[in-house]
């Protein structure tokens, strides 16, 4: 399994935010988690990045439990993100920006370097041009739309070539028109080069639309795992009620 969580549990304080989660992602798929705020979503995707660790439970990606791994090379090779708040480097350059995605690679001395004379340059212009942005390679990124820096951030996990990418709520600060263009490119891009990818997202039916498997998540709880088409809106309304806790 590109992805394995079992019996995962993380507390914040006295918020249960995942509740014994048990889930397995193959090589390839891509996967969504949808749910209400606060469900425990991005502490699920936070959990398969190794950005926090369980209380109770295993990690792994592709047979490595993440408790053994450190930040660095080891862990960059596995794992990249795509946030919802983009993360790039407003003063920098787009070309620079996508380049970052090389940092867990280059030791520190390459990556200052890099900074001034940036390297690899045909990797970061070909990702580029893969979403579509190549001729906003040397704007900063600053300047650009919200859809164009989503891009950025999209190139930027290309050039960093993990096994899997997890995307946290990725079209949240977009218009819907945009939202669907950069969604399409996503999932597009994983499955062009069989990248594992799990998504979170709030709005199903775009989610539905992209993603074939749908996790739903309420209460730290999975509250359903399902194909496109096996999800009821009976399900969904469970899944989005006001009122009530999961099983």
């Amino acid at each position: 399994m590109a992805v394995l969580l079992e019996g995962v549990s993380r507390r914040y304080g006295e918020t249960l935010a995942v509740n014994n989660v048990s889930l397995a992602v193959p090589s390839g798929q891509s996967v969504v988690l949808v749910g209400p705020s606060g469900a425990g979503k991005t502490t699920l995707l936070r959990l398969m990045a190794g950005a926090v660790k369980p209380d109770s439970g295993g990690v792994s990606l592709h047979g490595q439990d993440l408790a053994g791994l450190s930040p660095g090379r080891e862990l960059a090779g596995l794992v990249g993100i795509v946030a919802q708040q983009y993360d790039l480097v407003a003063n920098l350059s787009v070309l620079q920006n996508v380049l970052a995605g090389r940092l867990g690679s280059w030791g520190l001395w390459r990556s200052l370097m890099s900074l001034v004379a940036p390297r690899e340059k045909p990797l970061a212009m070909q990702a580029l041009t893969r979403v579509g942005i190549a001729e906003r390679a040397y704007r900063r990124a600053s300047q650009l739309s919200g859809g164009e820096q989503q891009r950025v951030a999209i190139a930027r996990v290309l050039v960093q070539d993990p096994e899997v990418v997890l995307a946290d709520e990725p079209v949240a600060s977009l218009d819907p028109a945009r939202a669907e263009d950069v969604l399409g490119l996503l999932t597009g891009v994983a499955r062009e080069s069989g990248k594992t990818l799990v998504a979170s997202m709030h709005a199903v039916e775009l989610a539905a639309k992209h993603f074939d498997r749908l996790v739903g998540v309420r209460d730290g709880c999975v509250q359903f795992d399902s194909t496109q088409d096996e999800v009821t809106p009976e399900m969904l309304d469970s899944l989005y009620e006001l009122e009530g806790l999961c099983a």
